[in-house]
């Protein structure tokens, strides 16, 4: 599964704890950018030791309160940045800067999230995680699951 699955309880906190996270997921086309998961899924992290980037917090304050006014998740005009400009952002720091990705519900199916765990599956010491919301809790991936629902979300196997 996870590089750290088969560690008792202790060392997978102090794994964890010194490793930086990015959390990945849905945004467009959900109402107000899915902000309000993303805000409450890095709480969540936070209080239990994870070191958390969320995208949802990189933003301007007036791009934030821009994408919490949207009912839709899809209107943004005129507030800055581009599609390309976040995910820019967003995949950079994911190659230089993180050891793991903690992919929300619906990843497979964004565009962005996607992409963002593809780059993450090009870093070979990248930790991957589900978050299980009934749990409250992430749970490790296999690198092999996160590239085959990648190639099924796009059409590859």
């Amino acid at each position: 599964m996870g590089e750290y699955s088969g560690m008792s309880a202790a060392p997978q906190k102090a794994h964890r704890m010194a490793r930086i996270y990015y959390l990945s997921g849905p945004m467009s086309g959900i109402p107000q950018y899915n902000y309000q998961l993303f805000d409450r899924v890095a709480a969540l992290l936070r209080r239990q030791g994870y070191a958390i980037v969320s995208p949802a917090e990189m933003d301007s304050p007036e791009m934030r309160a821009a994408a919490l006014a949207s009912p839709d998740g899809k209107s943004l005009a005129g507030v800055g940045g581009t599609c390309g400009d976040f995910l820019a952002r967003d995949v950079r720091l994911i190659a230089d800067q993180v050891q793991g990705i903690i992919m929300l519900p619906g990843w497979e199916r964004s565009r962005g999230a996607r992409l963002e765990a593809f780059v993450a599956l090009l870093q070979p010491n990248c930790d991957f995680l589900r978050w299980d919301d009934q749990a409250s809790q992430p749970v490790p991936v296999s690198r092999r699951t996160v590239q085959g629902e990648i190639h099924a979300a796009w059409g590859l196997a």
